[in-house]
């Protein structure tokens, strides 16, 4: 039609529907991928609005024209005419125009990915987009869009935050709900990745409301993904399984290998935080057995680093190189350097689980290359530190050299568990050179860092669980909502009854008998009306309370080995100490799993758990049922024993000891290094009596580990 058109007009000579046809098919061979043919038509349309003195259309059109250089990747090209547009268009001096030639100019410099670039034009761009006209409050839309993307590539969370708000609010007012449910869906996301998770529901959860009333089901599919990440980052696996699997199913009923591979890869993900591996191997073979043209190749590649990791976890480190190397060759494809540094230490990792130093050393020196290289200093503090632990023993100055290095970066990215890593690792090549004054110094550093470690982490799952009840509340409220909307049906279907009963009484006045029949029916249908809704809501209340209960347990318990926490440790000794001339006998005994590292490293983090349990296990039976049992991080626990003097706790720790040492936990045996003390020994604070009973611990390790320690003065020295 538009080329009948066309023929039309060049055939009676005129000019205006000449320009207006060749514009509208520059659009359409545009949508269609004709770039050639699109080039053509917006430069015929963008000369014959310059002869006609259409400077507004002329400029409209020409940055039409050079939007088709950048679906070439011409960016040289399209920024010389992006310049001279700008230059006409500030000359002709109406806003709009301006606007446009001056977004096409960021559009050239984000496609470059020179973002910063693309920021001063974005920003400069909205000077010029004023006015309520549509058209221009959705471009200013979609430049507010265009600029949170530019934001968040550059990593600045809040900007990109404000930026997708900004837009929010323009595309609200226009009314524009598709525009409105995808923009929800990406502030959702930034949200979440500034740790604002009820926030980021609530954005979701209004993003799929808004779904609901338009057919969007590409967006929807994303919006689906979005809610279901959100719902994994605050541990609600079964919420995010159910949002993640409704995107999957609708991606395989369309087809859409892309979004199969994405959602797959993301469940897979799921199943992994689980432990449920073999289910998360399944859905990551989904992807990876697609036709590989028809995925991303990042998400391909994603799905062989997670499931090179779950096979080196599983010991079988042939597949798992194999694995790990396609992902590498795909991300050197990609120029993904990042990617590429992560997976060379994989590769080192599992060299280093085959006992192969040497190579494991290479891939662990090119893993610390590329991330120079980037910049990268997350990635080169996780290449220096296991590199170091490798030399220790054949290079220890190098080795002290990396480590301090990495102590470096990380106090300046804020990285406590690195800190804590490096501490641990330089504590042991101060050992290897017959250091001990230096190793004890770092010790003491990992200890106080360990804690500080500790409470980060309960803040952190403090904001967790708010979280999660934050979830919870909402969906209370939804079903309270679906009641209310449920009760107010019931009660429009009783007053449409009424009015009927109303109009037969007119009728049959003289039948008494049948309408007080009828009376009694619609009572006794309200009563048990009543009476279901009473049951409902008093069945809602007791499960509320249910969870609550659920939620108190677990928040007091380490979910792995069922023991107390460390919270809840300083919460009961805290209480215990109101009173120190009450408390009477009190003992308190540290426990660490001896060589723990190595039970991981040989045998895989299933089998260290396995010995976790089975360690809590004996330390629970092994004391009485009112004495307090601790996971306090890691491979250390804590014992706090009430009414016992420290000769009884000593003789109580001596068997424990020997039935570890003479235990198999999944065919490995352990020992463990015990540090004893007592209220007796004048510690005014629980701090204090921890601090203690570390030293003692520490103690029991110095003397050849598997031993127990009774604390003294000379050890506070």
């Amino acid at each position: 039609m538009a080329k009948k058109a066309l023929q039309l007009s060049e055939k009676n000579n005129n000019e205006k529907i000449t320009a207006d046809a060749h514009s509208l098919l520059g659009e359409l061979e545009r949508k269609q991928k004709n770039t050639k043919q699109s080039m053509f038509h917006f430069l015929q349309a963008s000369k014959i609005y310059d002869k006609l003195g259409d400077k507004e259309q002329y400029i409209i059109t020409f940055v039409a024209y050079i939007n088709s250089f950048l679906d070439q990747k011409l960016y040289y090209q399209a920024n010389e005419k992006a310049d001279d547009i700008i230059s006409i268009a500030k000359d002709y001096g109406k806003p709009f125009p301006i606007a446009l030639a001056i977004i096409v100019k960021g559009k050239s410099y984000y496609r470059q990915k020179h973002y910063e670039n693309a920021i001063e034009q974005y920003i400069e761009a909205l000077a010029y987009l004023k006015g309520n006209d549509r058209v221009v409050q959705k471009e200013l839309g979609e430049t507010y869009t265009k600029l949170a993307e530019s934001y968040k590539r550059l990593k600045n969370r809040e900007l990109t935050a404000s930026s997708y708000k900004n837009a929010l609010d323009i595309y609200t007012t226009i009314q524009d709900r598709k525009l409105m449910a995808r923009t929800l869906n990406t502030l959702a996301e930034a949200e979440r990745y500034l740790g604002h998770y009820n926030i980021a529901l609530d954005y979701s959860m209004k993003g799929l409301e808004v779904h609901k009333q338009i057919n969007d089901p590409v967006g929807e599919g994303k919006a689906l993904m979005g809610a279901g990440i959100i719902y994994r980052y605050i541990g609600l696996y079964e919420k995010s399984l159910e949002y993640i699997y409704k995107a999957h199913l609708y991606y395989q009923e369309v087809n859409n290998s892309s979004g199969i591979a994405k959602t797959s890869n993301e469940i897979g993900l799921i199943y992994t935080r689980l432990k449920e591996f073999e289910q998360a191997r399944s859905f990551y073979h989904l992807t990876i057995d697609l036709p590989e043209k028809e995925v991303n190749a990042k998400t391909m590649a994603s799905a062989l680093r997670e499931l090179a990791v779950i096979d080196l976890n599983s010991g079988k480190y042939d597949s798992a190189k194999e694995k790990i190397k396609r992902a590498h060759i795909i991300y050197q494809r990609e120029n993904e350097k990042s990617n590429e540094s992560l997976t060379a230490r994989i590769l080192a990792n599992i060299y280093r689980a085959e006992k192969d130093d040497e190579a494991a050393i290479i891939y662990y020196r090119r893993s610390l290359d590329i991330a120079k290289e980037i910049k990268s200093e997350i990635y080169q503090i996780k290449a220096q530190i296991p590199l170091a632990g490798m030399l220790i023993g054949k290079d220890d100055e190098e080795a002290i050299k990396l480590l301090k290095a990495s102590l470096v970066l990380s106090t300046k990215v804020n990285s406590t568990s690195h800190m804590l890593y490096a501490y641990r690792e330089l504590k042991k090549a101060e050992k290897s050179r017959q250091n001990f004054k230096a190793s004890l110094s770092y010790a003491e550093k990992e200890i106080e860092l360990f804690r500080l470690i500790q409470k980060e982490r309960e803040d952190k799952e403090i904001v967790l669980v708010k979280a999660k009840l934050y979830s919870h509340k909402k969906e209370v409220e939804l079903a309270e909502l679906k009641e209310k909307t449920r009760l107010d049906q019931l009660e429009i279907v009783k007053k449409n009854n009424e009015i009927e009963l109303s109009k037969q009484d007119q009728k049959i006045a003289e039948l008494e008998l049948t309408k007080n029949k009828y009376a009694n029916l619609i009572l006794v249908t309200l009563l048990l009306i009543c009476l279901f809704t009473v049951w409902f809501i008093y069945r809602q209340f007791n499960h509320s309370r249910t969870l609550n209960r659920k939620l108190d347990y677990l928040a007091a318990r380490d979910p792995l080995t069922n023991c107390y926490n460390r919270r809840t440790l300083f919460d009961l000794m805290n209480q215990s100490f109101v009173d120190l001339e009450s408390l009477g006998e009190y003992c308190v005994i540290m426990v660490d799993i001896d060589r723990f590292k190595e039970v991981n490293d040989t045998h895989g983090h299933n089998v260290g758990d396995t010995v976790l349990r089975g360690i809590a296990n004996i330390l629970q039976t092994g004391v009485r049922q009112d004495d307090i049992t601790v996971r306090y991080g890691g491979e250390e626990f804590c014992l706090v024993l009430s009414g016992v003097v420290p000769e009884q706790a000593m003789r109580i720790v001596e068997t424990i000891r020997k039935k570890v040492e003479a235990s198999y936990f999944d065919g490995v045996t352990v020992t463990c290094s015990f540090g004893v003390t007592s209220i007796q020994f004048n510690a005014q604070t629980p701090a204090e009596l921890i601090h203690q009973a570390d030293l003692a611990l520490y103690k029991s390790k110095q003397n050849g580990r598997n031993k127990v320690t009774l604390w003294n003065e000379k050890l506070g020295k």
